[in-house]
């Protein structure tokens, strides 16, 4: 591809990617209201951010290891969370970006800015 090219598949991408984003917003939200009914499910969805242990996600939000695990696994299994080679598994979405927690409070329980 020549640099003229390359620039505008790039630039149809980014366009792509923007209307794809839009028009998933509802249907994410939707499903992660669904999978994160209560604060401390959001809470633990939050924390697992990769940096946090499932350990540590447990005790920050006073759940059981089953509790957490059995989390995961839901929002994995819904497309919301990603299982890594590492086995950690990562959320894919940003709560405060949907309006289901508190953003200054997603950055104190664990998220990082």
């Amino acid at each position: 591809m020549n640099k003229i090219s390359e620039e505008k598949f790039f630039e149809a991408v980014l366009e792509i990617r923007n209307w794809i984003r839009a028009a998933a917003y509802s249907p994410v939200k939707a499903s992660l209201e669904v999978a994160l009914p209560d604060a401390k499910s959001r809470m633990a969805y939050q924390m697992l951010d990769g940096s946090a242990s499932m350990e540590q996600v447990r005790i920050a939000c006073k759940m059981s290891p089953n509790a957490v695990v059995a989390l995961a696994n839901r929002c994995t299994s819904m497309g919301l969370m990603e299982a890594r080679p590492d086995k950690k598994r990562v959320k894919l979405f940003d709560l405060s970006d949907f309006g289901l927690v508190d953003a200054d409070k997603a950055t104190k329980s664990g998220e990082k800015s």
